[in-house]
């Protein structure tokens, strides 16, 4: 009975079933690993977890072209991208609003200002989890070489979770509706 077929595929249906769906959460929302930013003529932070967001971005719009795009939004998180927009310090900000406040919207919105100020290569900064939906969409919605960024926010387990599921959804909503 040990030998039989039924036995002996137990062990590859673990590991398809469990394994392999936790390793690509783990791979694209966890530690995704971008190519690193090179030489990008601005520095976009998408609104949401600014804690994280921004200290990564105002670092690479520093180390290169000194242009930080920022994306507004309302809410005490995005209070400090908010205040860049009236006092910008040494750098160059751009600041736009997203109507509709998703990660589309604001993809659609920055499109429109890339292809303004005739950006070639921007990078994107977001969150680890957010990644992969932010690039497809930002990508979609603009000519520009986008590179992305991720920034990594100290989350619980639970968070991580939640942070997860929502993004499986919004990542399957995106590839259902391939528009801007």
């Amino acid at each position: 009975m040990a030998d039989s077929p039924t036995v002996r595929r137990w062990p590859v249906a673990v590991l398809l079933g469990l394994v392999l769906p936790a390793v690509v959460v783990l791979r694209f929302f966890v530690w995704p690993m971008p190519a690193p930013v090179q030489s990008p003529e601005a520095v976009v932070v998408l609104a949401g977890d600014a804690s994280a967001r921004l200290p990564a971005a105002l670092r690479l719009a520093r180390e290169g072209a000194g242009v930080l795009v920022v994306s507004v939004a309302d809410g005490a998180d995005n209070a400090a991208t908010r205040a860049l927009c009236d006092e910008p310090g040494e750098l160059t900000v751009e600041c736009f609003t997203a109507p509709g406040g998703d990660t589309r919207a604001e993809a659609r919105a920055l499109g429109e200002l890339v292809a303004e100020r005739g950006w070639t290569r921007i990078a994107v900064v977001t969150s680890s989890y957010h990644l992969a939906r932010a690039g497809l969409l930002v990508d979609r919605c603009t000519d520009a070489d986008v590179q992305l960024a991720d920034a990594r926010a100290p989350m619980s387990l639970e968070r991580w979770g939640n942070a997860v599921l929502h993004e499986l959804g919004g990542l399957a909503a995106a590839v259902v509706r391939p528009s801007c």
